[in-house]
């Protein structure tokens, strides 16, 4: 695609935007997933007047529509003011182009022009203030950079996309093509409950990372029942995945598995928020049996675990505390705590048992920071122990499409990663830095990093501490500047630069980047793992 086919292909998107687009925002739709826009939310749900339970993402636009205070400004808060919402019908159907070319540059050893380039459309429905429907679809081609080449090259996934189809046959300048398709029907009878079923992600904490259900994997199959009473948020997620991991890479050989996750938040005063989480993941079928979506897991009340024992069942299994707590006027305390393996005597043996497979998650935000409005700071730690999320059968790993369903990083490792942002009016512009340590597997000896390899082959019962094996430092910095363009679809310009260094005892590895380009912002696609 040469650069007047790509103006071309913007101004046609753009003019399909002024053509097509109005003012529809049901209650039952779902927000964007994307976190440039959420701080806003965050920030106005902070008070202890709100009730509203953030943990649960996305949001949906009922949650949203209420909110007229200026701190939760945002990309479709700025929409809803120009286009006068009062008058948006009770049906009504709107559709819009998604675009992404994005042009960059990486400047290191293996230098290398970055290019991406998709267009696709995003069709949403409402049929009075109960009833919605939205698809998405797109397909594009890029060149990537030589660290997220590398990621590809081994899991055959375009990291949060989907499969990676090779496009060319240059070995210094891979491109791929893929394809992303998400897609539900909202139900919302009263208040109190909302019925979704189709095809997206989820993410489950108040977090940068989610140690529970992240956004990191591509979008899955699900139907989700959220129920909202009092001071209580109770979710059912019912999920259908895929193991990719077969290393012939043809879809005939791709596997089915399933996952149920239930979570419980509980307003226990205006300022402390406290959560129950629960999940567990099985194989389809194994060498002796198809088994399917197992009924005795629909069961839409916690806990799992006596409905796994009455199997006779080895299914994985993992349990999660979470908290939030707000302080003062414009700070918070959030916490993830998950349970994959627990046995109380070998965690006080401090023996470094190999099941001992936890993980924990502390973090804070400050809003308005030195009482600069929309100045936002936040900072986060994640600690992994070796093994966790992996599973004896590689099929019932925590994982989908050869991606992690928590952490990028898989296990293993300790990490922070801090944040600094502002926004005004439609103008975004964000400083980060994530730090991490991690114990990187050898070519024949499993440290716990890798939940992709079964943890039948751990080396040692005990000694096992995080970051053992090839200890790994990477950092990685970034710089963006953002304007929104159309608040309706979250189209922004986007520019920014990345350094990513990522050193242990044998290699040091630089990929310093810049990038341009306009994009509909769909969701979170990571680059810092």
């Amino acid at each position: 695609m040469n650069k007047n086919q790509i103006s071309k292909f913007v101004l046609l998107g753009v003019f399909i935007m002024i053509v097509l687009g109005n003012d529809m925002f049901s209650q039952a739709l779902n927000y964007t997933l994307n976190k440039d826009y959420l701080w806003g939310f965050d920030n106005y749900y902070n008070s202890k007047a709100q009730n509203f339970q953030t943990f649960v993402k996305p949001y949906r636009y009922t949650d949203i529509k209420s909110i007229s205070d200026s701190t939760a400004e945002c990309p479709i808060l700025i929409g809803k003011n120009e286009k006068q919402p009062g008058k948006e019908k009770k049906s009504a159907i709107e559709i819009f182009p998604i675009i992404s070319a994005i042009a960059g540059y990486q400047s290191s050893s293996s230098s290398r022009f970055l290019n991406d380039l998709a267009i696709g459309a995003n069709l949403s429905m409402n049929i009075g203030e109960k009833f919605a429907l939205n698809l998405k679809a797109y397909t594009g081609r890029a060149t990537f950079s030589s660290y997220t080449d590398s990621v590809i090259k081994e899991s055959h996934v375009v990291p949060g996309i989907g499969y990676a189809y090779r496009s060319n046959h240059d070995s210094i300048n891979p491109q791929y093509t893929y394809e992303y398709y998400t897609g539900y029907i909202s139900y919302s009878p009263n208040k109190i409950f909302n019925v979704q079923i189709g095809q997206d992600k989820h993410f489950f904490g108040d977090g940068y990372r989610s140690l529970f259900l992240s956004d990191v994997a591509s979008p899955y199959p699900f139907m989700k029942i959220t129920t909202n009473v009092w001071h209580l948020t109770y979710v059912n997620l019912y999920t259908i995945m895929k193991d990719v991991s077969n290393p012939s890479g043809l879809k005939r050989d791709w596997l089915n598995k399933y996952a149920t996750f239930h979570y419980l938040g509980w307003n226990a005063t205006k300022r402390i928020n406290l959560g129950l989480f629960e999940s567990i993941v099985w194989q389809g079928s194994d060498s002796s049996r198809y088994r399917g979506y197992d009924v005795n897991y629909l069961n839409p009340i916690m806990f799992f675990r006596p409905t796994e024992y009455s199997l006779g069942s080895s299914d994985n299994a993992f349990l999660g505390f979470s908290i939030k707590i707000k302080l003062f006027k414009r700070q918070q305390l959030y916490g993830q705590l998950l349970l994959d393996e627990f046995l109380l005597k070998e965690v006080k043996a401090q023996k470094g048992w190999w099941g001992n497979k936890q993980a924990f998650q502390v973090g804070f935000k400050s809003f308005d920071l030195f009482t600069i409005k929309k100045l936002n700071f936040q900072t986060e730690f994640n600690y992994v122990r070796p093994y966790t999320y992996a599973h004896g059968s590689v099929q019932q790993n925590y994982g989908h499409f050869n991606q992690p369903l928590a952490h990028p990083l898989g296990a293993n490792f300790v990490e922070s990663a801090t944040f600094l942002n502002y926004r005004f009016k439609r103008l975004f512009v964000e400083a980060k830095c994530v730090y991490a340590v991690y114990g990187a597997d050898s070519a024949t000896t499993d440290y716990g990093k890798n939940i992709y390899i079964s943890y039948t082959n751990h080396p040692r019962e005990y000694g096992n501490n995080i970051t053992q094996g090839f200890q790994t430092n990477l950092i990685t910095t970034s710089l963006r500047v953002a304007y929104i363009v159309d608040a309706r679809v979250n189209l922004k310009l986007e520019i920014g630069a990345v350094y990513r260094i990522e050193q242990s005892d044998y290699t040091t590895k630089k990929t310093p980047y810049v990038f341009i380009g306009i994009r509909t912002d769909l969701c979170n696609l990571y680059d810092d793992f």
